[in-house]
């Protein structure tokens, strides 16, 4: 399956490729991606999940992280639904009822607009320091990701990635390192600031409870926010749960009595 490249959160800014390749995992892809998936170890299953899209197309090593992200969480929407739809579960917190809601991903699943000047970068100053930033694809990330999944001096994948979109790591690695996990004031304020920029594209979606919003208007309406991130867990369970099977697929053979 080809995905224009405009169709990404970065708009395909900057590529020299019009698609990418991303297909929906068969029986077989599932188990075996199941079965060697890390559990428990945050950065290996990413660099897991990232691999099993290099895998069906190399280009992606020269895709930006923005935009991978979102190809990771679309190879697993395509795997579980024919029609790029599934149906969620949520709690509401308030008064605990179990509200259902239908995701579409043409409906519900929006990118953050980005701005032409955000991809080609910034100047910024954080830690006394003068910083150029980038956008960095897998092959340039790779190259700041390697070094903690190797040392491991620092888990949190976030931070990773915000230490990834600050140019010449590889001079001076030491340098950024620090300036970013010594952040205070304003320069936190930066930093998260390009997180919201670079990583965070894809909008939450907010489900609304008919019980706790009954006879509200739009404006008094209280909703809850979930990640998309976050929404498939269970391959297996949702696959069952949004294809269902119809009497055309098993057909019983009939008992003749004697």
């Amino acid at each position: 399956m080809n995905i224009p490249v405009s169709q990404l959160p970065s708009g395909g800014y900057g590529y020299s490729f019009s698609d990418i390749q991303v297909s929906p995992m068969t029986f077989l892809q599932i188990t075996k991606y199941l079965e060697n998936l890390p559990e428990n170890d945050p950065l290996e299953r990413y660099l897991y999940e990232i691999k099993s899209l290099i895998e069906e197309d190399k280009r992606i090593l020269d895709c930006y992280i923005m935009d991978v992200d979102f190809l990771i969480f679309y190879k697993k929407l395509i795997t579980i639904s024919e029609d790029a739809s599934f149906t969620i579960t949520v709690t509401c917190p308030v008064c605990h009822e179990s509200i259902k809601k239908t995701i579409s991903l043409e409906q519900d699943i929006h990118f953050r607009q980005i701005d032409r000047n955000v991809m080609e970068g910034a100047v910024i100053e954080l830690g006394g320091h003068k910083y150029e930033t980038i956008v960095p694809t897998v092959r340039e990330f790779f190259k700041v990701f390697e070094k903690y999944l190797k040392y491991r001096k620092i888990e949190d994948l976030d931070i990773i990635k915000t230490i990834a979109l600050i140019k010449d790591f590889d001079i001076k690695g030491n340098q950024v390192e620090a300036d970013v996990l010594g952040a205070m004031h304003k320069d936190i304020t930066l930093l998260l600031a390009l997180k919201e920029l670079y990583n965070n594209r894809l909008e939450p979606i907010e489900v609304y409870c008919p019980n706790c919003n009954n006879d509200k208007n739009i404006e008094e309406r209280r909703g809850i926010t979930v990640s998309v991130e976050s929404l498939i867990v269970d391959f297996f369970r949702e696959i069952c749960n949004n294809c269902p099977l119809d009497g055309s697929k098993i057909l019983f053979k009939q008992v003749h009595k004697s």
